[in-house]
């Protein structure tokens, strides 16, 4: 478990309060009473989860509800009841009261009562949720409920300090995690194998999570989980390393050889890297994510694999990962503009016909002059020897 200072702690709760203040001030003007930002004890960098956004906890349990009036103190809702004392040291909000799973709506529902809520007009961000919970929220007020998806992930693309201070941390992280595979792949070894060393390795660092792709061939198709190939001389290894630090997922794309690189691969690799540095520069704030896929598709396109740059080939140049919300898609028809403090992974990750799928890709953070790497190094074409 990572160790946070007495500083962090302290920017940690300031952050909450201010995205709180922020969710009370969006609501205040959409002519919303409050919202209601809900918890899935599923954690995914592939959805939002709105309840630990708010409020800076990981549950254990299956629900959880983050009530945010326009007036007044948040408080919370969680499950199960034995998971209140972890809730009260680690959340970030005083008024907290634990229900059994089977009694979760119902005690919502006494909750919003008791406030004198439950005649007001709320919104809910819901995230990933049960149909029946997702069902019961208008019955717990007088009027019907908003959708306040977007209102927080609106707040939750823009990164704050806390949130800049765990992603770096899980930057940090998986760079560390890519040194120890280059250190622990070997020739004989099973794919899987070197995914367990990583893993543990990256678990030690203080990773909560991880999600983790990471398969050799010497002519990848895609990348994918790690299965039962043991490792040959020749193969192009991918990683897709994504560790996670308080809720926030991080990913970075490695390619490695097991042996000297050849030429065409170093070429091919080059190419796709000219993609990325391409992306960085035209990914300013105001810029559209589709300017930004053609910025990245330029090089490889003039190198004749236009191709390749579309489905089923290619899907997404990048995305976020973010707990709060998964803006933006680095696609064409996302239809997201790009705005400061926009933090998401850009992956030029593509299939050559000449040298098989290869991976190349970075967290950055958008400033006025383009997109910065959240990176010590980018990546290269790496050698196992």
């Amino acid at each position: 478990m990572l160790k946070w200072t007495s500083d962090d702690m302290a920017m940690r709760t300031r952050c909450l309060d201010a995205r709180r203040h922020k969710v009370r001030d969006q609501a205040r003007a959409q002519g919303l009473d409050g919202v209601i930002a809900y918890g899935s004890g599923n954690h995914s960098f592939l959805a939002m989860n709105p309840g630990w956004y708010l409020s800076a906890f990981k549950q254990i349990g299956q629900h959880m509800a983050v009530i945010v009036p326009v007036e007044g103190d948040p408080a919370m809702v969680i499950t199960p009841v034995a998971d209140l004392g972890r809730a009260r040291e680690r959340a970030t909000i005083d008024d907290i009261v634990a229900a059994e799973p089977a009694d979760f709506v119902d005690t919502v529902a006494a909750e919003i009562k008791k406030r004198g809520l439950n005649g007001k007009k709320f919104g809910i961000a819901g995230g990933v949720q049960p149909h029946y919970v997702k069902s019961a929220w208008d019955s717990m007020f007088a009027k019907p409920t908003a959708d306040c998806e977007k209102l927080v992930s609106d707040i939750a693309k823009i990164r704050d300090e806390w949130s800049l201070k765990c992603v770096r941390t899980a930057t940090d992280i998986a760079e560390k995690g890519y040194e120890k595979l280059l250190g622990v792949a070997r020739i004989g070894m099973w794919e899987h194998e070197v995914a367990g060393e990583l893993e543990a390795f990256i678990r030690g660092l203080g990773a909560e999570d991880n999600f983790q792709l990471m398969s050799a061939s010497h002519h990848n198709r895609s990348v994918h989980r790690p299965l039962g190939r043991i490792l040959q001389q020749g193969d192009v290894l991918l990683g897709e390393i994504t560790p996670a630090v308080e809720g926030e997922f991080l990913q970075i794309c490695r390619t490695a050889v097991l042996g000297e690189p050849t030429d065409l691969q170093r070429e091919k690799f080059a190419l796709l890297d000219s993609g990325l540095r391409a992306g960085l520069k035209a990914a300013k704030p105001g810029t559209s994510t589709k300017d930004v896929v053609e910025a990245i598709n330029a090089p490889i396109n003039a190198a004749g694999y236009a191709k390749y740059t579309v489905p089923p080939y290619m899907r997404t140049r990048g995305h976020a990962m973010t707990l709060g919300s998964t803006e933006p898609e680095i696609s064409t028809d996302s239809g997201h503009v790009l705005e400061k403090g926009m933090v998401f992974v850009m992956h030029p990750n593509q299939y050559l016909p000449e040298t098989g799928y290869m991976m190349c890709g970075e967290p950055v953070i958008i400033t006025d002059n383009g997109a910065e790497p959240l990176t010590s190094r980018m990546g290269t074409l790496d050698s196992i020897q």
